[in-house]
């Protein structure tokens, strides 16, 4: 993940899937297809993907941008496959 800016990924974890925000899967959809920026879901679709594959993202950085709490990396990969990443691109490949 980017050192000293906020990535795509980050700012969506932190806006549509902080728990005081209230999970709408259609308005990330919505956000991330946005046609005045069409780099958006790659981006996304690449940070996301890395965090999976890679483990690039650990569960404290997690909780820091959503405030959800997880215990082991397996469980939150398996969120980011089933909740994020499935929704998101169903059963498209998950490739860095």
């Amino acid at each position: 993940m980017k050192q000293n800016q906020e990535s795509i990924m980050e700012y969506v974890l932190g806006l549509f899937f902080h728990v005081n925000h209230g999970l709408e899967i259609n308005d990330v959809k919505k956000y991330l297809s946005n046609t005045n920026a069409l780099h958006r879901n790659q981006e996304f679709k690449k940070e996301i993907a890395e965090a999976i594959i890679n483990e690039a993202l650990s569960p404290q950085q997690f909780e820091k941008l959503t405030g959800e709490e997880f215990e082991t990396q397996k469980e939150l990969s398996q969120f980011l496959i089933n909740d994020i990443w499935k929704p998101l691109y169903g059963d498209e490949p998950i490739k860095a």
